[in-house]
């Protein structure tokens, strides 16, 4: 039986033959792929390295692409070559390592302050394997986080169609990321071009640290709070703590993916796991069992989401008891989709916050989440203060079960969240003049 588009096709083979096709069978949808990797243009990536080597404050840009294509390496070697400054989108986290030198971590809505003023006062930026999608850019609003122009573009993408979309570009490669980034390296190594440590590009280096050194200054502040219940920032903090450099973390829309994003130090490739569009909540449980299952054995699997999210796709605690999964999943309990609700509170004021918390009358409301993981058959803990979250966190691993540890977090505003360092587009209704009319020439500077 031979499987199409419109469903199964029957085919009448020999009795001897038919052993042979359901082989055959595995390897069928394979037939009808392309294989080998798409290629850049030499004279397209000659333009690119003449650029390259003017630029007095290049930055690359990494997106999913970049760990799509396996790609890492073929970056950091690019990065130390040029020695630029690699910013990161949400599905480009982990393609760089952020304790690097040159890390100039996560740009865009959500992102850094570091990553947000290295990204504008770019004169050169090749971007590589994204789509500079919203929440990456701050919403295309002009010297947020992108200044493009006066910023010259190089957008190295496998999709023709994202290549000028968003930005006018100066050279755009339509490239499979790792074979784009091995002939840019190659060229640029013919051209001469070498690290100068100490030489032109020391002062910039220099800036690169500073802003660095004050993005984690600010994030450490937010981070040894010692209030209880636990804010989500020392929750981030603690987790990056006492997980290993190669633990896989998931995290679907919401509070808890914003923090992790912004505020935890991503290692190594492919351990940042999260849904890129269409606020995909509900995705960590049911991600996080598949991560689990493709993981090497031994590999710490954490599922950190919200409330909200969780009790979203909750009865996949039944498959993880079913097949004894042993993932470990952090609820943080608000009560609420709490990062809704600050977002309301920041644009229309605390006052007008709607249908985004769980109440009961004015009291928040909500299930006793840890007795329901039990009821399921799962290793459960409830917990409020930040000194419990890492032994919670070994305990939860070393049951060898499917795990909940339940944290109860801090949810008045604005210690809920923190607050964003990009910008984003979220409409005004007219009746609030005040704040329409910031809305209004903010959105004059979208491009």
């Amino acid at each position: 039986m031979l499987t199409g588009r419109r469903g199964p096709a029957v085919v009448d083979l020999p009795l001897d033959v038919q052993c042979e096709a359901a082989d055959v069978e595995l390897a069928f949808p394979y037939a009808y792929r392309a294989g080998g990797q798409v290629l850049p243009d030499p004279d397209l990536v000659q333009r690119a390295a003449d650029l390259l080597t003017m630029a007095h404050r290049p930055v690359i840009l990494a997106g999913g692409g970049v760990l799509a294509a396996e790609a890492w390496d073929e970056l950091q070697a690019l990065a130390e070559l040029l020695e630029a400054p690699v910013l990161t989108t949400m599905m480009g986290k982990g393609a760089f390592p952020e304790d690097h030198v040159l890390a100039g971590l996560h740009a865009g809505w959500m992102g850094s302050t570091c990553g947000n003023a290295l990204a504008r006062s770019a004169d050169v930026l090749l971007a590589v394997g994204t789509r500079f999608a919203p929440r990456s850019t701050s919403h295309y609003r002009q010297g947020v986080t992108y200044s493009i122009p006066p910023t010259r573009l190089i957008h190295l993408d496998l999709d023709p169609g994202q290549i000028g979309r968003h930005y006018p570009v100066e050279v755009g490669i339509v490239s499979d990321a790792r074979a784009g980034l091995a002939a840019l390296l190659d060229r640029l190594r013919a051209l001469g071009v070498s690290p100068s440590i100490g030489g032109a590009r020391a002062g910039y280096l220099d800036e690169v640290s500073r802003l660095r050194d004050e993005w984690l200054t600010r994030v450490r502040e937010v981070a040894t709070d010692d209030r209880r219940p636990v804010t989500v920032p020392r929750l981030v903090a603690e987790l990056r703590a006492h997980l290993r450099r190669d633990a896989i973390v998931l995290t679907s829309s919401g509070t808890t993916q914003a923090h992790w994003l912004r505020e935890a130090t991503i290692y190594e490739p492919r351990t940042n796991l999260t849904p890129g569009g269409l606020g995909a909540m509900g995705w960590t449980l049911p991600a996080a069992l598949g991560a689990r299952l493709a993981a090497a054995p031994g590999r710490q699997v954490v599922g950190l989401m919200g409330d909200g999210d969780f009790l979203m796709t909750i009865q996949e605690l039944a498959t993880a008891a079913q097949y004894d999964i042993p993932v470990v999943l952090v609820v943080a309990n608000n009560a609420g989709w709490i990062g809704l609700r600050d977002l309301q509170a920041a644009a229309y004021g605390p006052e007008r916050v709607t249908g985004a918390e769980f109440l009961k009358g004015r009291e928040p409301v909500t299930p006793d989440l840890a007795s329901l993981a039990r009821g399921f058959g799962c290793y459960s803990e409830w917990i409020t203060s930040p000194e419990e979250v890492g032994p919670a966190l070994e305990r939860a691993f070393a049951s060898g079960r499917p795990a909940v540890v339940e944290v109860l977090v801090e949810r008045t505003y604005p210690l809920s969240g923190s607050p964003a360092t990009g910008w984003w587009d979220v409409p005004v209704p007219a009746y609030l003049e005040e704040q329409r009319s910031r809305y209004e020439q903010e959105r004059l500077e979208e491009q």
